[in-house]
């Protein structure tokens, strides 16, 4: 499995890095524009990320408008689907109105709120059928 995680909090970045490489390859990304630019260049090189975690809250280009802009790449390569990468939004934000923008504006999968646990990571990927264990 191929993981891109965008965040700018070194301490999340680092927990998500640790905690997600025994499922796959992890790539970092540290804002939106370089999570932008690391997606477009695995598709183009036919190697798509199956997991997108992105923080909401960036410098530069912020996790949702990023979300969007992988939603327009992968339209753009014609990826049906059942093959989008599975975008789920960290936020340390919990209100309803930053999750709804997320889901509407972004077309993220899910959410996960900040901070992160071993166990909430371990049961968000669960039930988005992303491990099994």
């Amino acid at each position: 499995m191929k993981i891109l995680v965008a965040e700018d909090d070194f301490a999340s970045r680092n927990f998500l890095q640790f905690f997600l490489r025994k499922f796959g390859e992890v790539d970092i990304a540290v804002n939106g524009v370089e999570a932008i630019e690391v997606f477009r260049d695995a598709i183009e090189q036919g190697e798509p990320y199956h997991v997108v975690f992105m923080d909401i809250m960036m410098p530069g280009k912020d996790g949702l408008e990023a979300a969007r802009e992988i939603r327009e790449i992968e339209r753009g390569f014609k990826v049906p689907p059942a093959g989008e990468s599975r975008i789920i939004m960290a936020t340390a934000l919990s209100d309803v109105k930053t999750v709804f923008k997320a889901f509407n504006k972004s077309e993220a999968t899910d959410y996960i709120v900040k901070p992160f646990t071993v166990e909430a990571m371990t049961a968000k990927l669960r039930e988005l059928g992303i491990i099994n264990e």
